[in-house]
């Protein structure tokens, strides 16, 4: 099914991983890759290539060894979807002239107005809902 507005798969993984570990965050407790990997039947070397981004995004943190795993480096609370959003995909342009792109019909667009709702609408919700918010509405969909 073509779909407007998709998420890529690698996203909505990023999403799997940081509410995975915003529910056990309010323990010492670090899960695996394997463990998130079996739970949400999604590929633990996948999971790891978006954890490598997470990571240097400063929004989770990771160990190895017996006691290692992952956990998130701050509070669920304290951690915006924009900020998710932009760790994984970078800055985010529903259209190409709010990427910095020229449009060269930039002045004269009368969809200009419609794009620039969306887009300022997107923004606004990711950075209002936080991961703590994503982890509470578990279960009530």
């Amino acid at each position: 099914m073509q779909g407007f507005f998709r998420i890529p798969a690698r996203l909505h993984s990023g999403c799997i991983l940081m509410t995975e570990l915003a529910q056990v965050s309010d323990s010492d407790t670090r899960l695996s890759l394997r463990q998130i990997g079996e739970h949400m039947q999604v590929s633990d070397g996948y999971l790891e290539e978006i954890a490598a981004t997470l990571k240097a995004a400063g929004l989770i943190d990771g160990r190895t060894g017996p006691k290692g795993g992952y956990r998130l480096a701050r509070k669920p609370e304290d951690i915006s979807m924009e900020e998710i959003v932009r760790a994984i995909e970078g800055p985010v342009a529903l259209v190409s002239c709010h990427d910095g792109s020229a449009c060269p019909v930039q002045e004269l667009c009368h969809s200009k107005c419609l794009w620039d709702f969306l887009q300022r609408t997107v923004m606004d919700s990711l950075r209002e809902k936080k991961l703590s918010d994503c982890i509470a509405d578990i279960g009530k969909a």
